[in-house]
């Protein structure tokens, strides 16, 4: 082959992309205080644990000898591994319900398949410590020539194909189960972390978009919130009933107080969030960085924060989000100017939210749109990619299937529901976007979610990330 071929050359080409990819993608798996982002993106699998369901002595046992191997191994001072026992300890002590009285042997799997989770299911390298953890094990627990070994479960989860194998040989359901929800973890750990970077003016709703993508509430707004913190929200493979939160302290467990409150001790500019997303990013292992919004009068600091963040270019795409109600102001023409000059080749995917607020019968929400495209073209974007979007009316389309809504959510949905079939936003996608193809739903909660735009939004995203243009 020739060096200067045509061939060569796209060879050469290809693999610089190759190596660019796998270099983005360990930027984007940065470690925080010493903790692997990617341990932040597995779900809890102790729902499917009996043990949340024994009697008290059975669970402090349980607890008592999961505690003594992290000891033993010499993880329990690891902020991860100790953060985990503090979930375990909650969730597990916390279920007063008591519907089964099997005793402690019961547990033997259960509990070395814990222990792995607790590891992150990295474990080649620590031999000589579970070498020593499975002598104490062995005393803990009789045995018989039918067990599975020790060292064969604590092998078995550094691969699916080990996984599965020994996942044959469990008898019982509740073991099968456990060993399931390990092999999606480990699954969903070894695909590569895709970035998403939101960033906005003031007002443009990009924490109730953020929200939307999410299908939680998650994310308070910026000017609520005050807050000059990037928050990095993390994908997890499936719903497991808690989120993550990284806030100086790392809390497995993360409620409201947690998560709409900065820790006064966390130094840096970061707080990582790690939840279950609801929809069509369900299934991709995205981290979703929200940062301050840039014209926030009460601490210039807000914008430096945006702005380093965007320059450093540790994502995948960014999102710029826009207020339909306030387009082209002097601070959105200022920021437009900076994206454009440090976002090089990066894609950027233009949000154009609370297009409800448009009156459906005076204004011509296709001129707007036309209008917006022809003012990023002379803002140096080429052939910008403009989505409307009701980020409020995605997010409680997400939360009619997840809860009972309120009685003044129920009149804001269907208010949405009855506003966006006149809007008529699926033709504007089906002609600026006719590779994406969004499902029609007999059920009109559903259905919004097309209606509103968010549907072809997520779309979007993933048809980017796996490839597409």
């Amino acid at each position: 082959m020739k060096k200067n071929g045509r061939k060569y050359r796209k060879l050469v080409r290809e693999r610089e992309q190759k190596l660019e990819k796998i270099e983005q993608s360990i930027i984007i798996e940065r470690e925080v205080d010493g903790i692997k982002t990617s341990y932040l993106s597995m779900a809890h699998i102790l729902s499917s644990n009996p043990i949340v369901y024994e009697n008290t002595n059975t669970k402090r046992t349980y607890l008592e000898r999961l505690a003594s191997y992290l000891k033993i191994g010499g993880w329990n001072k690891r902020k991860y591994e100790s953060s985990m026992m503090e979930a375990y300890k909650k969730i597990i002590t916390g279920n007063e319900e008591v519907r089964v009285d099997n005793g402690i042997d019961y547990y033997k799997n259960l509990i070395v398949f814990d222990l792995a989770h607790f590891l992150g299911y990295e474990l080649k390298e620590l031999n000589e410590k579970l070498k020593n953890v499975e002598k104490q094990y062995l005393l803990d627990f009789d045995s018989s020539e039918e067990d599975i070994s020790f060292s064969r479960i604590i092998n078995s989860v550094t691969s699916i194909r080990k996984l599965r194998n020994v996942q044959k040989l469990l008898g019982r359901d509740d073991e099968k189960e456990y060993a399931e929800l390990i092999c999606k973890n480990l699954s969903f750990k070894k695909k590569q972390p895709f970035g998403i970077m939101v960033t906005a003016t003031m007002s443009a709703g990009k924490s109730t978009f953020i929200n939307s993508l999410t299908g939680k509430y998650i994310c308070l707004s910026q000017n609520m919130a005050c807050t000059s913190k990037i928050h990095s929200i993390i994908n997890k493979p499936f719903e497991d009933g808690f989120s993550y939160e990284y806030d100086h302290d790392l809390v497995m467990t993360a409620g409201k107080e947690e998560l709409f409150n900065d820790n006064a001790l966390n130094t840096s500019d970061r707080i990582y969030v790690s939840t279950h997303f609801q929809g069509g990013l369900a299934d991709g292992r995205y981290i979703i960085h929200d940062s301050p919004g840039v014209n926030y009068s009460g601490d210039h600091e807000h914008k430096e924060i945006a702005d380093r963040l965007i320059k450093a270019k540790k994502y995948n795409m960014l999102i710029y989000v826009m207020n339909s109600t306030q387009l082209a102001t002097n601070d959105e023409d200022e920021h437009l100017d900076f994206v454009k000059q440090r976002i090089g080749r990066t894609p950027v995917l233009f949000v154009m939210n609370k297009v409800d607020s448009y009156d459906v019968e005076e204004e011509d929400i296709f001129a707007t749109m036309h209008r917006q495209t022809e003012y990023l073209k002379k803002k140096g974007f080429k052939n910008p990619t403009i989505c409307p979007v009701s980020a409020r009316a995605g997010y409680l389309a997400k939360q009619f299937v997840l809860r009972k809504l309120t009685r003044s959510e129920e009149r804001e949905l269907y208010n949405f529901v009855d506003k966006f079939e006149q809007m008529g936003l699926p033709r504007y996608y089906g002609e600026k976007f006719p590779q994406i193809h969004v499902e029609d739903n007999e059920q009109e909660e559903i259905q919004l979610l097309k209606n509103c735009g968010l549907a072809y939004i997520e779309n979007i995203i993933k048809e980017y990330t796996e490839g597409g243009k």
